[in-house]
C-alpha cells in the first residue's frame, strides 16, 4: 500500500512462478474508517516471503508509488519505520507519509500500528501462514482518516488500490524464490534452522 506495507505492505518486478492466481481483497468503508482484508495463496516459503516484508529499506524499489522506506529506529529498539508515498486520490485513505511501529515473530506475523501520520489510527498485520511453497499471505488493516473518505474512496476503490500492491508483495517473492532455485538448487531450511536470509540481516 502506499505506505505498506504494507505493511505494508505494498511491486511490479520479476518474473513470478505459476499459478498463484489473484488476490482475494475486500474492503469496507464508514463513519468507523476503513477495514481491509487480503489474502493469497503464492509458490514460495515462508522464509522468502517474510525476507520480502520485512526487505524495509528496499521496499519504495518494488512497491508501486512508493517514494521511500527506511527504518529509522536504532539497533536493538523498537522496530519503527518510516514510509513515503506519491499523493494521490488513494490519500485520502492512506497518509502520504506515515510512521509505523512494528512487532515482528519471525517467520508468521508483523504486526504494525500509525505512530505518526495524517490520520487518526492505524493498526492491522501481516500473516504468513506454512513452511513452504505454498504458503498463504493473509493482511488486514483498519484506518481511521482523518477527514471523511469521499465517494471515490469507496471500498470498490480501496480494493483496486490495495491489491495491486498486495499482490506485488507476493510477485517480488516468488520472483527471489526463483531466482534462488535457479542460482544454487535452492532447498529452504526449516523455520528453526539457524540460518538467516540476507534479507533479514539488518
Amino acid at each position: 500500500m502506499k505506505p505498506a506495507f504494507f505493511l505494508a505492505v505494498f511491486l511490479l518486478l520479476g518474473t513470478a512462478t505459476a499459478a498463484s492466481g489473484t488476490a482475494k481483497v475486500k474492503a469496507n468503508t464508514g463513519l468507523s474508517g476503513v477495514k481491509v482484508e487480503a489474502s493469497q495463496v503464492l509458490q514460495t516459503d515462508a522464509r522468502t516471503l517474510w525476507g520480502t516484508i520485512t526487505d524495509y529499506n528496499r521496499l519504495a524499489t518494488f512497491i508501486p508509488d512508493m517514494v521511500s522506506s527506511r527504518v529509522i529506529s536504532a539497533p536493538g529498539a523498537p522496530k519503527r519505520v518510516e514510509q513515503i508515498a506519491e499523493a494521490g486520490l488513494f490519500a485520502f485513505v492512506m497518509p502520504d507519509q506515515v510512521v509505523l511501529a512494528l512487532e515482528e515473530t519471525p517467520y508468521s506475523v508483523i504486526r504494525f500500528r500509525a505512530i505518526s501520520g495524517k490520520l487518526v489510527s492505524m493498526t492491522g498485520e501481516w500473516r504468513i501462514v506454512g513452511d513452504k511453497a505454498p504458503v498463504t499471505l493473509f493482511y488486514r488493516a483498519h484506518i481511521v482518516p482523518m477527514s471523511p473518505i469521499p465517494p471515490l474512496g469507496s471500498g470498490y476503490f480501496v480494493e483496486d488500490e490495495v491489491r495491486a500492491r498486495f499482490e506485488a508483495v507476493g510477485r517480488e517473492a516468488e520472483r527471489r524464490t526463483l531466482e534462488s532455485r535457479r542460482g544454487s538448487g535452492y532447498n529452504p531450511p526449516a523455520l528453526n534452522s539457524p540460518y538467516m536470509s540476507p534479507y533479514l540481516s539488518r
